[in-house]
């Protein structure tokens, strides 16, 4: 009777690495809708498994090629996982709570985004601590608390609207000139003026909440999934489609689209904004920005994209215990 020999087991234990690396690698770079249930984890959950393999060949058989694999593995994750820019920029410039800084000599606009997830806490404490100019918020528990904000914050200066269809809320130092709901899906628009006199078009999004069936060897998951994507596609393209018919300065738009997007850092969605708007977290974020769940944050779902009327200072994702997703803090400039 034919028995594999160690060598068989070492090389097949590479291939299936190599293999493994090359389709995860695939996949991530083209986010095809009906992969949407494995792509949506972090891909250096499934490079941790890719490595493990390769490691394993190696101590145990020391397989040729193995070493080859585990450093492709380990290269792929630093250069491709969303988490390892913001990492690297652990010693630059961050945000504190308090009134921001100035950056460059220029004044800075400090944005927040927070869903607040049904809870019936006393959020106001954690946002006032960082005393943002402009807050979306989604899933708000009390439209009264909007006021409370504004009190606090802008001393009743400031303005604010709630959309009680779809529970998501701003608040902003300046005045609220035009809202505009959304007539279908879960999102809000309004035209604020900053005290200054400029002008801002701003996007509040809550898209449709994503699957949480993770049992993929079932083909019901795989649907769902894509099914899933493709909602929140069409939920963030009517939203953008409402702001092109309605924004009043389209050759220099300034424009913020934030809010819960109910999709990880990565995904085929972002791509509908990458033309236009910059991640501000990508593009100046520190520390660990993944946003949900907070008490073990592997997905970054939660995000601010300005338009490029604005360059990004700096930003973060901030953990408060009032809400089951951290809030994301950024601090832009308007050009």
């Amino acid at each position: 009777m034919y028995r594999p020999s160690r060598k068989c087991f070492a090389v097949a234990l590479v291939l299936a690495s190599l293999g493994f690396h090359l389709l995860t690698v695939a996949l991530y770079s083209r986010q095809p809708d009906r992969f949407a249930a494995f792509t949506v984890f972090p891909i250096w959950v499934w490079g941790s498994a890719g490595l493990a393999l390769a490691s394993i060949a190696f101590i145990v058989f020391r397989a040729p090629l193995s070493l080859f694999t585990a450093a492709a593995w380990a290269l792929t994750i630093l250069f491709v996982a969303d988490e390892t820019r913001p990492l690297g920029r652990l010693g630059s410039d961050g945000i504190d709570p308090g009134t921001p800084g100035r950056y460059g000599g220029r004044e800075v606009i400090r944005v927040a985004t927070i869903n607040w997830a049904g809870s019936n806490e006393n959020f106001s404490e954690p946002i006032i601590r960082y005393k943002p100019d402009i807050i979306f918020i989604q899933e708000i528990p009390h439209p009264y608390r909007l006021r409370q904000l504004n009190e606090t914050l802008f001393e009743g200066r400031g303005d604010y609207r709630y959309d009680k269809k779809t529970r998501c809320a701003l608040v902003v130092r300046g005045e609220i000139e035009h809202h505009i709901q959304n007539p279908v899906y879960r999102s809000q628009q309004v035209r604020m003026r900053l005290p200054n006199g400029r002008r801002i078009e701003l996007v509040n999004v809550h898209l449709q909440a994503a699957s949480t069936d993770l049992s993929l060897w079932r083909r019901d998951c795989w649907r769902t999934h894509h099914h899933n994507r493709k909602l929140r596609r069409a939920e963030l393209s009517f939203a953008l489609q409402i702001l092109e018919k309605t924004n009043q300065n389209p050759k220099i738009p300034a424009v913020i689209v934030a809010g819960d997007f109910n999709a990880p850092a990565g995904d085929r969605i972002y791509r509908m904004l990458h033309d236009d708007y910059v991640d501000t977290f990508r593009e100046a974020g520190h520390g660990w920005g993944n946003t949900y769940h907070r008490r073990f944050s592997i997905l970054r779902i939660d995000h601010i994209f300005a338009s490029k009327a604005f360059y990004t200072a700096r930003s973060k994702a901030v953990s408060i215990k009032e809400s089951d997703h951290r809030m994301v803090i950024s601090d832009i400039v308007l050009q």
